[in-house]
């Protein structure tokens, strides 16, 4: 099978945070050569059009310019120590560095990438790459993460994406391949739901063919709130629900009541968990970066998952880049909830790649009870 043209847009929702505007930025309290030279990004010709929050298409352009005229390591800089928003439409912008990583460096394009804006460099790069040579190149491109296994998780998921447009959306055939890729990958088990994960995700948000003016049909998108995850066996439903809430979100015009409403009417307690995770996804982005606002937003859940919303949005903060805000989440969260958003927020820290130094300067913000959790497993760092 030859194929299909290079991707050039994924409306992510991003592990899934939902696309939407949420202007924040982290930067490292100490900066190398490199990053104090990408701080003067205000001097960037392309910024201008990057940080256009009305028009993603220039966005993209602009993020392809940039690229072609200072290579990839150093656009990664600018972008990150900017202004450009950590969700989903930041995310894409930096999809265009990983296309061009791959067009110009092949497969080793992956250690061109960096961890930045949730690991969209290495996305964009596997997406080319599929794209260019088939399901051939998928494991290799793929196991050039496996350093990290935050960011092979990543990666993979990323080849959920390429393979689904690869087969023109037909999904039974998509989901086999990810079977036949990495359903032996004992080392990292999760590397197949991962990629049903990113499969599924494609089919409810990907774009085939972006600025041809062709619209993508869909054999497995339907009114059935719970199609497709109701056509496909057991080892799938992982990878489809909590993706799925995304699309009941859509059919009922943002009314996170109504999609709670159905999502707890699936029948399968496991179901309803995943499918209420990704509705807590949502409102993540409606957030506007503001880490507050979740208070608000999580009551629109009801009383019985506004807990499980919290934590899943420090989780959301922390996985796009908002390190401050994910752990402000958990510093105003009930006293009851505290121990579980710690919990998850210091798993986060202790995964995240970044050096030590800047995990311990993390793990002193937490509050006092939970600084030791925090410290203790980087002794063995």
């Amino acid at each position: 099978m030859k194929p299909l043209n290079t991707l050039r847009l994924i409306a992510v929702a991003l592990l899934l945070v939902g696309v939407g505007y949420a202007v924040y930025n982290f930067r490292p309290a100490v900066k190398s050569e490199t990053q104090k030279t990408a701080a003067s990004w205000e001097e960037v010709p392309e910024m201008k059009d990057i940080l256009d929050p009305n028009d993603q298409e220039k966005r993209l352009k602009a993020g392809r310019k940039l690229v072609e005229r200072v290579d990839v390591e150093q656009a990664l800089e600018i972008l990150e120590h900017s202004a450009l928003p950590h969700t989903g439409e930041g995310h894409l912008v930096v999809h265009q560095i990983g296309f061009y990583a791959y067009q110009k460096y092949g497969v080793d394009s992956m250690l061109k990438c960096k961890d930045y804006f949730l690991y969209a460099c290495y996305h964009g790069a596997i997406i080319e790459a599929a794209s260019d040579q088939g399901f051939d190149v998928i494991a290799k491109m793929t196991d050039k993460c496996k350093a990290s296994p935050v960011r092979h998780f990543q990666c993979v998921h990323a080849a959920g994406h390429s393979i689904l447009a690869i087969w023109n959306y037909d999904m039974p055939k998509a989901l086999n391949t990810c079977d036949g890729i990495y359903e032996k990958d004992t080392k990292f088990p999760e590397a197949l739901s991962s990629c049903h994960n990113g499969a599924f995700m494609e089919n409810l948000f990907g774009v085939h063919d972006w600025g041809t003016g062709k619209e993508q049909k869909r054999d497995w998108l339907s009114d059935d709130p719970y199609f497709p995850c109701n056509a496909f066996e057991e080892k799938y439903q992982r990878g489809c629900w909590l993706n799925q809430a995304a699309r009941i979100y859509q059919m009922n015009d943002g009314d996170i009541a109504k999609t709670t409403k159905l999502c707890e009417d699936v029948g399968n307690e496991q179901y309803t968990t995943w499918c209420m995770d990704n509705i807590a996804r949502q409102i993540h982005p409606l957030t506007n970066g503001e880490p507050a606002k979740a208070f608000e937003l999580c009551q629109q859940e009801g009383a019985k998952w506004y807990d499980n919303c919290l934590v899943i949005n420090a989780g959301s903060f922390y996985s796009v880049g908002g390190r401050d805000q994910a752990i402000f989440i958990c510093q105003n969260v009930p006293p009851h909830l505290k121990p579980e958003c710690y919990q998850r927020v210091i798993g986060q820290i202790i995964s995240d790649p970044i050096d030590k130094k800047e995990k311990e300067k993390l793990c002193q913000k937490l509050e006092g009870p939970f600084q030791q959790s925090c410290f203790a497993p980087l002794t063995s760092i």
